[in-house]
């Protein structure tokens, strides 16, 4: 993977805990952290998008494109527990390579808190007509460190 000078800015997604998230403790279960992240990465990266949300990085790129995880690392640094307000779930691209690149998340319980969860994860785009792997073009990587969907999107 090549790395970029310097990592993308960081933009947050409000995720809300639910009751089946927990766990007999009390506290948000590690299967719900895992599925807390990768609502907020659908919401980040796009496609399958859900109606009337807005755009993602990718919902630009050819339709026979998809992105899949290939690798995802978790930290548990603290427990998390029910709150009324949304957990602000955090992602960032901290390197784009040739067919992937690797986002950082954080689960936090505010926008100020420290986070909770941390997840590394690789991201691999595929192209599903060809079965294999699909070439960042410089456009694409630059949006995903930049963070933003494109214009017009």
């Amino acid at each position: 993977m090549v790395s970029s000078a310097e990592p993308g800015p960081e933009r947050s997604f409000p995720v809300s805990v639910r009751y089946d998230d927990l766990g007999p403790a009390g506290h948000v279960n590690n299967v719900a952290s895992l599925r807390i992240i990768e609502e907020a990465r659908r919401t980040f990266l796009g496609r399958p998008a859900t109606p009337g949300a807005a755009r993602g990085i990718l919902d630009h790129v050819p339709t026979h494109v998809r992105h899949l995880v290939r690798r995802q690392e978790i930290e548990y640094c603290g427990e998390l527990w029910f709150q009324a307000a949304p957990f602000v779930v955090t992602m960032q691209v901290t390197a784009v390579g040739r067919t992937s690149f690797r986002l950082r998340s954080g689960i936090r319980t505010s926008a100020t808190a420290e986070p909770a969860v941390i997840a590394e994860t690789v991201m691999v785009l595929a192209d599903r007509t060809a079965g294999e792997t699909w070439p960042i073009p410089r456009c694409v990587a630059d949006l995903l460190l930049a963070a933003q969907p494109p214009a017009d999107a």
